[in-house]
């Protein structure tokens, strides 16, 4: 009990240290998923300290697909952005949609600045479309579910992690965030079911 307690005390006094809100860190996962919004009950936002780091962890669906974001909880930029389908039973009728959660919606970025990404590093948008064309892989061709984008650092550097799969192939690169060089490409046979 003392321990959860400590916990949750240091949880808070981090929230309190933010530069963002929950609302804000749940805005700007929403923006970048290309919701306007979700139903209150499918939507769970809670700060971690993460590596010495603040960050919002943002969950979320939207009844197809889940949406698993980090947020760097002083600048709200997205450092982690994961989507899988939902897996849908047949014969089975969705549930009727809840309320929206109650989030002002942001004021409109430039398209080629992310929000929460400072100037000089490329959105996630544009290391995607890096990827894709290196890979001769067209948006169409992937399979929406097993695409991941990260923000990361790496030896000191700044890094988009990008993963998909099209077709039987699996690809992952790494692209420097602020020039959009590849410096690691892995292609190989995808493995599982997805």
């Amino acid at each position: 009990m003392k321990h959860t307690l400590l916990f949750a005390s240091a949880l808070l006094a981090g929230a309190a240290c933010a530069a963002i809100d929950a609302n804000a860190a749940a805005r700007a996962a929403l923006t970048h998923a290309g919701l306007a919004a979700v139903a209150s009950n499918a939507l769970y936002v809670e700060p971690d300290l993460d590596d010495g780091r603040w960050v919002y962890e943002v969950k979320f669906h939207d009844g197809k697909t889940a949406y698993d974001y980090e947020l760097d909880a002083n600048t709200g930029a997205v450092l982690k952005a994961e989507r899988k389908a939902l897996r849908q039973i047949p014969n089975v009728a969705a549930a009727p949609a809840a309320q929206p959660a109650a989030i002002a919606q942001p004021a409109a970025q430039p398209a080629a600045q992310q929000p929460g990404l400072p100037a000089g590093i490329l959105a996630e948008a544009q290391a995607k479309s890096i990827a894709l064309k290196d890979a001769n892989v067209t948006e169409e061709a992937i399979r929406a579910f097993s695409y991941k984008a990260k923000l990361d650092t790496d030896d000191g550097v700044q890094v988009w992690e990008i993963e998909f799969r099209a077709g039987k192939m699996e690809y992952d690169y790494e692209i420097k965030a602020d020039t959009g060089a590849i410096l690691k490409r892995e292609i190989e046979q995808a493995r599982g079911l997805f």
